[in-house]
């Protein structure tokens, strides 16, 4: 029993050496050109989505604004990482009866889409923040390394001309960090 409870210790450990973050693409209404970084953790078990113009505005009806981002993780060779949690922060002024919706999936090419959706009713002015955690971690490929495809979407429909919604906080720091599972690959 100990050894198996090692066994999946170890596999939860970050492989050796620096971790990079490399951002293959990026496009959509939600990210135009220069506005979405992406940055490591130092502990190499997190990467940040920061966007700094994700907002859509209601219109009386329906509003919608997305971003797709492709990224890919350089690190040592013997390991895959998977996602086992998202944070996803923002504002909310939702007025008349309108209504936001934050929708998010990730995956990496040949492997299962993961899809979380979240929605905020009216009345509401406030920070908002969920936290995705999948029922099992799917890991990316061991030996042919594929870029993770990242998709986010802000909707808010309703009567409400002022309503507004955005991936944004008191800080001004608008980002969704992704957690990640690694796992040692078999030899």
């Amino acid at each position: 029993m100990l050894a198996v409870v090692a066994l999946l210790a170890a596999s939860l450990v970050p492989p050796p050496g620096p971790v990079t973050v490399e951002v293959v693409s990026v496009g959509g209404s939600g990210c135009p050109k220069g506005t979405t970084t992406v940055a490591m953790s130092q502990d190499n078990e997190a990467f940040t989505v920061t966007y700094s113009d994700f907002l859509v505005q209601g219109n009386g009806n329906e509003a919608k604004k997305s971003c797709t981002i492709a990224v890919k993780l350089n690190h040592a060779a013997g390991y895959a990482y998977g996602i086992a949690a998202t944070d996803h922060r923002g504002f909310a002024h939702l007025t008349d009866g309108a209504r936001g919706v934050v929708r998010s999936s990730y995956h990496f090419p040949g492997f299962p889409t993961r899809n979380r959706m979240h929605t905020y009713q009216s009345p509401m002015s406030d920070n908002w923040q969920v936290t995705d955690r999948p029922d099992s971690v799917a890991h990316g490929p061991c030996k042919d390394r594929k870029p993770l495809t990242i998709e986010a979407e802000l909707k808010v429909t309703g009567k409400g001309n002022t309503s507004f919604m955005t991936m944004d906080s008191t800080d001004s720091s608008v980002s969704t960090t992704f957690k990640l599972s690694w796992k040692k690959c078999a030899e």
